[in-house]
């Protein structure tokens, strides 16, 4: 509630040159006491956002603001940011879907280039066991007939100078062997390219799929925290006098804020 004084005032300032004028000039005051008073304008006015979420519950405005960015501003009746809120939560949906869905066809696409011209039949759909497809020509060495010249591009053989099993990480089967073919073919080294430009693709968009969702949790924050400076703002049961002196040409007095 606010509540403003406006008082013509006009200032005289008295000398007592005798005893005898004393209760002349006490009548002057009198005067002028009651001038102050029925010249005096009052003006109340009431700030209906300080209290109109008092009755809300502030934990239910950030469990909503939690589950769906602004479900607890609209709980709050601030439609214009719950609306902003909520439309940056759906682009990013749409974001972590998108991202995630060319992630997985990537792979999926890579995986399936590694059968074709790799002769990787039955491979997992396995990240780093797809990589390792993308890293050595072939991975046949001592057990299985090689067709690149070069040992040094041979999973098997690097796993044997590591001085481990060729079965350690994987084992040595079907579904776990493949062959690029000979690193004199250009042909073939082509296709490792490609092959790993697949692989390059899927981490990429993983990469987004995994901001998406971080900027999906900072989204709730936000509007958490937002929500609770809102309810704080609006949800007032306090009170607060201020008092403020003004004077202008026209007019001097005090302004009067209360609030509650």
């Amino acid at each position: 509630m606010r509540v403003e004084s406006f008082l013509n005032i006009k200032v005289i300032f008295f000398k007592l040159k005798s005893l005898s004028t004393l209760n002349s000039q006490l009548s002057t005051i009198l005067i002028l006491i009651s001038a102050f008073y029925s010249h005096s304008q009052t003006v109340i006015s009431v700030d209906e956002n300080l209290s109109r979420n008092k009755g809300k519950s502030m934990v239910l405005s950030l469990a909503a603001s939690a589950v769906l960015p602004g479900a607890g501003h609209f709980y709050l009746g601030e439609k214009s940011r719950a609306s902003a809120f909520f439309w940056v939560d759906a682009a990013l949906w749409v974001a972590a879907g998108t991202t995630w869905l060319y992630s997985d066809n990537q792979l999926e696409n890579a995986r399936g280039y590694a059968v074709r011209y790799a002769g990787a039949e039955g491979a997992p759909k396995n990240l780093n066991f797809l990589s390792l497809i993308g890293n050595y020509r072939s991975r046949g060495g001592s057990l299985y007939q090689n067709s690149s010249p070069d040992n040094n591009e041979d999973y098997n053989q690097a796993m044997l100078r590591a001085g481990l099993e060729i079965d350690a990480e994987y084992p040595n089967k079907y579904g776990y062997i493949w062959d690029w073919g000979s690193s004199d073919n250009p042909e073939t080294t082509a296709r490792m390219e490609e092959y790993n430009k697949m692989l390059k693709r899927h981490r990429i968009a993983k990469i987004a799929f995994q901001v998406s969702l971080g900027t999906m949790a900072l989204n709730r924050v936000l509007a958490v925290l937002d929500a609770m400076r809102i309810y704080r703002q609006t949800s007032a049961n306090f009170s607060q006098l201020q008092i403020t002196p003004f004077a202008t040409p026209e007019h001097s007095g005090i302004f009067v804020n209360y609030g509650f």
